[in-house]
């Protein structure tokens, strides 16, 4: 699938700026709902530099894509369903395409589960403020064009760490359109 950006009109830039502004927490979904869209129409409407998108298609670029997220030192990944918010702050681990999902089931893997990496619609590496702090995120999006799961970079004492930050911008640029 390949992902255009969007011009957005007037009023929707000046809720884009809000946002972007706002000292309380704002996510993806945040802007979705307030430009009454899904989260990744709302992400094609973010201003150039906040959203990189990975080229191509995901499910064939995914398991590159979650290979380079497993050589962070740290990522908290966030699984959002039914309104509750799953937070993991761990190394990420590798697994390997089978059955139809990609499966992580190392045994040492904090995180461990089967993905199913063929249902993803697109990834956007994503800089967003969260309160007023920096945040980067890698933000897999369904076939709905809802968010299916998201990797932020990694933090120590409230600040993301400077060899994630260093990677996640790599990351972009290597995997960007």
């Amino acid at each position: 699938m390949s992902i255009t950006r969007v011009t957005p009109s007037e009023a929707q830039l000046a809720v884009i700026n809000e946002l972007m502004a706002a000292p309380y927490p704002v996510t993806l979904e945040t802007f979705a709902q307030r430009l009454e869209m899904s989260p990744l129409e709302a992400a094609r409407h973010l201003p150039e530099g906040v959203v990189d998108f990975v080229s191509g298609e995901i499910s064939e670029r995914f398991e590159e894509v979650w290979a380079s997220l497993c050589e962070w030192e740290k990522a908290t990944l966030f699984i959002i369903h039914s309104g509750n918010v799953f937070e993991v702050s761990a190394k990420l681990s590798t697994g390997k395409i089978a059955r139809g999902y990609y499966n992580i089931m190392h045994k040492d893997a904090v995180v461990g589960g089967h993905i199913a990496y063929e249902s993803l619609s697109a990834c956007g590496f994503v800089r967003t403020p969260f309160m007023g702090r920096e945040s980067l995120a890698v933000i897999f999006f369904d076939r709905d064009g809802n968010v299916a799961f998201s990797a932020y970079a990694g933090r120590e004492n409230h600040q993301i760490i400077e060899s994630v930050k260093a990677q996640f911008e790599a990351d972009a640029k290597r995997f960007a359109l």
